[in-house]
C-alpha cells in the first residue's frame, strides 16, 4: 500500500507516520471512526460469493506489496500473503544503525505461524478478521486497513507537480506506528497520508474489492493443492538430501547451508510455483515444522530432516534468487559429492546459536565476564574439510550468479551498509578449479593449506550478536595479512624450490588460470562472466560484460568466494546489533580488496602498484607492518606480454575475447559501435544517451530509471547512473562525493529492465525520443532538468503513475517468468 510504515533511521527531513491497529480496542474508544457514506452503500449489496484473499491478492501485488514485501516492509507490515497481514504491523523496527541490544528475529512464517504467537511477539491486528459477531460496517471500522485506504478516498493526491510538502518519502524517514484508536487524530493532523502512501489512488475497481473482502470479515485464501509431478519431485528430493551415510549428510548440509536464501524451481514445473530447503523436525510426507535458528550452521537441538517447504507469499524481484532443481541436478550432485572417492569419517558439530531467552541471554552473559562460556566457532573450511575443496568450489561455480546474489539481495532487503563497499559497477571473473594461482596443487584446490588458514579466515559475523564496534580492524585485519602473506610466500616458493607459479605470457595466464564456463562436452556455463551495478542501497547482477570498461574489476577465488556466502548470507543476522552489522561492513572491505588483487594479478607490476593505490588505500588506523603483506605482492611478476600504454584496457579486452562464448551482449547499448548492433532506430536513438552523458551533467539523475519508447508496444530500456567514489570506500554510504568524483560518472543503457528499485519512469513517444536524448544531454542544472521531467517523466502524481507501472511489471513477467519478481517502488523519487 506504497509507504504506510517506514524504517527507522531518521537523520533525513520530515516524519512519516504509519498506523497501526490494536485488535483489543474496544468500540468506544472507535467512537470517532466512520465508514464512508459511498462505501455504506457499497456493503449493502455485497457479492453473494465470499471474496477470499486469493480475490484481493492480484490487488495488493500491484498497489501495496510494491512497497511492503520484504523485511523493510514499513512497520513489518507484510502484505505478500494471507499470513503477513494476519501477522499485522509492530513497532519495533528490523533495521537500525544504533541498535545496541538483543532483537527477537520475526520471520514470516519461521519465528511464529499463529496470530496468538504473533501477539505475544507484539505484533498488532490491521483487520477485523472472521469476527462473526461483527456486522460489515463494524468490520470497517474496526480495520486500519480501510481506514487509511479511504482516507486517501477522501484526500487525494494533486494531478500535476511534485508532492505537497507534508508527504516525505526519502528513504530513511522516521517511522511511528500509532494504533487504531490513534487513527482520527492522524487523519485531522495528516490528511494526504491515506494509502496508497504518496501515490495515486486506487480505481473504483481495486478499492471496491478491497473494502468488500474487509467487509465480508478478511477470509484468508485457500489451500494450495500441488500436481502429483510436483509431489513426486519434492518426495525423490527429500530422499536424497536425507540419505542416512556421513557423506549424504555432510554433502546434504553443506549444500542447505547454501541455499538457505534459494527459492527452488523445478524445471518444466509451473513458472510461479517455489519452495524452500529447510530443516525440520518432522520428516517427509508430514507437515513442515521449521526449525527457527538465526543461522543454518547453528545448532538445531534436536533430531531432524531436510524438507521442501512451499513458497507461498507472492514474489517481490529484491529477494528472489532461483535456484533450479532438475533431474540434471541431480545427476550433477551425484558426480560432484557423491561418485567422487573420499572418505567422511565424522560428522563436524554445529556452533552453540545465539540464547533467545531472556534468563538463556544472561546466562551466556555472565559465563563470559568469567571466562566459563566457549564460543565454538567452525569456518566453513573446517566444517567440510572432508568434501575436497575443488568440488565444494566447482559447486559455487556452476551457479556463481545465484551465490554472488545472495549478498545482493540477501537477507537484509536493504544492503545500503552491506553494499557500500562495493563500486557502483564491476565486473566478476572466477578462478578455474583445476589451475589457479595459490592455494592450489597441480590438482586443484590445495584443502590442507586451506585447513592450515583455518585460523585466519574466522569472520565477525560468527560471533553471538558481537557489540565489539571494530573488533574487524582489531582483530580480523591482521588476520587478514597474515593469510595473504601465507598465499604470497606459497606461490613464490614451495618448501624451498622453484616457484610454483611461472611468469607467463597473459594469453596463456588467462587460459590457464581464468574459468570460460565451458566443460569438457561443449556446454557453456553463463556464470563465468558477471556484472554488478550497484544502485546505492540495492544492486544487481547479471550475466556477460555490460556497460563501458569499469574502473575495478574481481577475479574470485575459493575463498573469496565462500566467505563472502558465510559472511552475508548464512552468517548475516539483520536483527543483529550494531557491531555485527559494522563488522560485516569492514570485512566486506577485505574481501572486495583480496577479488581486486586477485585481477591485479594478472597485470604488470608497474601498473599494479597505480591502481591499487587508487582503488584501496587502506592506510586508515592500520598499522604499516600490518599492510606490508597486501603490497608485497605487487612487485612479484607473474605476467608478461603487454603491448600498449594502457594495461588494464588491455587486459579487459582480453578478457572480454576469451569469455566472449558465454554470453553475447545483447542486452548491452553503451558498447554499440556499428549499425549491426542495434535492433531498431530507438535502440541507435538511446546509444546516444550512453555516450553523451557523463560526468557532472549525471549528478541529478536517479540511480535506475525504466524508460518506454512508444507507448502500449513500445519497447523498454533501463538507465544506469553508475557513481565514481575514489575518496573514501566509506563515502559510499552516506552518498557524499567530492566533484572529481563526480567527473567519472558514466551512464550505462541497457535493452530490457535491470534493478528491483525502479528510481524513475519516463514514457516517451517514438517520435519524441531524439527530443528526449536532445533534452537530456543539454541539462545543466535543476532547472533543465525539471524541465525534462515535466515534459517526459512519470511523478508520482501523475494519473498514469499506475498504468506505466503495469506496464513494466507486465514486460518483466512475461520476458523472465520464472526470475522475474515484482518491483519495488518505495525508492521511487519525487524529481
Amino acid at each position: 500500500m506504497g509507504n504506510i510504515m517506514t524504517p527507522l533511521w531518521s537523520h533525513m527531513r520530515g516524519a512519516a507516520v504509519v498506523i497501526g491497529l490494536c485488535s483489543l480496542v474496544p468500540f468506544s474508544a472507535l467512537a470517532g471512526l466512520s465508514v464512508a457514506d459511498q462505501d455504506l452503500a457499497l456493503i449493502q449489496t455485497l457479492p453473494e460469493k465470499t471474496l477470499t484473499f486469493d480475490d484481493i491478492r492480484p490487488t495488493l501485488e500491484r498497489r501495496c506489496i510494491v512497497c511492503h514485501g520484504c523485511f523493510d516492509a514499513p512497520c513489518q507490515l507484510k502484505l505478500s500473503s494471507f499470513e503477513g497481514l494476519d501477522r499485522g504491523a509492530s513497532k519495533v523496527p528490523i533495521y537500525s544503525k544504533t541498535r545496541v541490544t538483543w532483537q527477537q528475529p520475526t520471520r514470516l512464517f519461521i519465528d511464529a505461524n499463529s496470530t496468538e504467537q504473533w501477539r505475544g511477539m507484539g505484533f498488532f491486528s490491521v483487520i477485523d478478521k472472521q469476527q462473526e459477531q461483527h456486522a460489515s460496517e463494524d468490520h470497517l471500522r474496526n480495520s486500519l486497513l480501510y481506514q487509511m485506504l479511504n482516507l486517501k478516498r477522501q484526500h487525494p493526491l494533486p494531478e500535476t507537480g511534485m508532492l505537497p510538502d507534508d508527504l516525505d518519502v526519502s528513504l530513511d524517514r522516521k517511522q511511528r506506528c500509532s494504533r487504531l484508536n490513534a487513527f482520527d487524530k492522524f487523519a485531522g493532523d495528516h490528511p494526504m497520508w491515506g494509502m496508497p502512501y504518496a501515490l495515486p489512488g486506487l480505481s473504483d475497481a481495486e478499492y471496491n474489492i478491497l473494502i468488500q473482502w474487509l467487509a465480508q470479515g478478511a477470509r484468508a485464501d485457500k489451500p494450495i493443492q500441488q500436481s502429483s509431478e510436483i509431489v513426486k519431485q519434492v518426495e525423490q528430493w527429500e530422499t536424497f538430501f536425507n540419505g542416512g551415510s556421513n557423506k549424504q549428510q555432510l554433502v546434504s548440509r553443506y549444500i542447505y547451508e547454501h541455499l538457505v536464501l534459494g527459492h527452488i524451481h523445478f524445471r518444466g514445473g509451473p513458472d510461479r510455483v517455489f519452495f524452500r530447503l529447510v530443516r525440520s523436525r518432522s520428516g517427509p510426507g508430514q507437515p513442515v515444522d521449521e526449525i527457527a535458528t538465526v543461522r543454518p550452521y547453528d545448532d538445531p537441538e534436536s533430531p531432524f530432516y531436510y524438507r521442501l517447504r512451499l513458497y507461498k507469499p507472492s514474489v517481490v524481484e529484491k529477494n528472489h534468487i532461483v535456484y533450479e532443481f532438475s533431474p540434471q541436478r541431480m545427476q550433477r550432485y551425484q558426480e560432484l559429492f557423491m561418485q567422487p572417492d573420499y572418505t567422511v569419517a565424522t560428522l563436524p558439530g554445529y556452533n552453540k546459536g545465539e540464547a533467545t531467552g531472556f534468563f538463556d541471554r544472561n546466562m551466556v552473559k555472565l559465563k563470559k565476564l568469567f571466562g566459563l562460556y566457549e564460543e565454538q566457532l567452525i569456518t566453513p573450511f573446517k566444517t567440510f574439510a572432508a568434501i575436497p575443496a575443488k568440488l565444494r568450489y566447482a559447486f559455487l561455480l556452476d551457479d556463481a550468479r545465484f551465490f554472488i546474489n545472495g549478498f545482493i539481495k540477501g537477507p537484509v532487503c536493504r544492503g545500503q551498509s552491506a553494499l557500500s563497499s562495493i563500486e557502483d559497477h564491476f565486473w566478476v571473473f572466477f578462478l578455474k578449479p583445476e589451475h589457479p594461482p595459490a592455494p592450489y596443487t597441480q590438482h586443484g584446490l590445495d584443502g590442507a593449506f586451506l585447513n592450515d588458514m583455518d585460523e585466519y579466515l574466522h569472520l565477525p559475523t560468527e560471533l553471538d550478536d558481537t557489540n565489539r564496534l571494530f573488533t574487524a580492524w582489531i582483530t580480523y585485519w591482521p588476520d587478514e595479512q597474515r593469510y595473504m602473506q601465507a598465499k604470497l610466500d606459497y606461490y613464490k616458493s614451495k618448501q624451498g624450490k622453484q616457484p610454483l607459479l611461472p611468469v607467463l605470457p597473459i594469453k596463456k595466464a588467462l587460459d590457464y588460470f581464468i574459468w570460460d564456463g565451458k566443460a569438457d562436452d561443449g556446454r557453456i556455463n553463463n556464470n563465468a562472466a558477471l556484472t554488478v551495478f550497484r544502485h546505492y542501497d540495492s544492486a544487481s547482477v547479471h550475466y556477460g560484460l555490460l556497460g563501458e570498461a569499469p574502473e575495478t574489476a574481481w577475479v574470485i577465488d575459493y575463498p573469496v568466494l565462500e566467505r563472502l556466502h558465510y559472511l552475508l548470507v548464512a552468517g548475516f543476522n539483520p536483527f543483529g546489533v550494531v557491531g555485527h552489522q559494522l563488522g560485516a561492513r569492514l570485512y566486506m572491505d577485505f574481501l572486495r580488496i583480496e577479488g581486486e588483487d586477485n585481477f591485479l594479478y594478472f597485470l604488470p607490476t608497474k601498473a599494479r602498484k597505480t591502481l591499487y593505490q587508487s582503488w584501496h588505500d587502506i592506510d586508515r588506523k592500520t598499522l604499516p607492518d600490518q599492510r606490508k603483506a597486501s603490497k608485497a605482492w605487487l612487485s612479484v611478476e607473474s605476467v608478461s606480454g603487454f603491448n600498449t600504454a594502457h594495461p588494464q584496457q588491455e587486459l579487459y579486452d582480453l578478457l572480454k575475447h576469451y569469455v566472449q562464448s558465454v554470453r553475447p551482449d545483447e542486452e548491452d547499448l553503451n558498447r554499440c559501435d556499428q549499425n549491426d548492433c542495434f535492433a531498431s532506430a530507438s535502440d541507435r536513438a538511446v546509444h546516444r544517451l550512453g555516450n553523451t552523458l557523463h560526468g557532472e551533467m549525471l549528478e541529478i539523475f536517479p540511480e535506475v530509471s525504466y524508460l518506454r519508447v512508444g507507448g502500449e508496444e513500445g519497447t523498454a530500456y533501463t538507465l544506469i547512473h553508475n557513481k565514481s567514489y575514489r575518496e573514501d570506500t566509506f563515502a559510499k554510504e552516506v552518498n557524499d562525493r567530492s566533484e572529481a568524483d563526480m567527473q567519472l560518472d558514466t551512464l550505462t543503457v541497457l535493452r530490457g529492465l535491470a534493478g528491483s528499485y525502479p528510481n524513475f519512469f519516463f514514457d516517451v513517444k517514438a517520435e519524441d525520443l531524439d527530443g528526449f536524448v536532445d533534452t537530456c544531454a543539454a541539462i545543466r542544472n535543476k532547472d533543465d532538468y525539471e524541465s525534462m521531467l515535466t515534459r517526459f517523466g512519470i511523478r508520482r502524481t501523475n494519473p498514469a503513475f499506475w498504468s506505466v507501472s503495469d506496464w513494466f511489471q507486465d514486460l518483466h513477467a512475461r520476458t523472465e517468468p520464472v526470475e522475474s519478481g515484482l518491483f519495488d517502488l518505495s525508492r521511487y523519487k519525487d524529481r
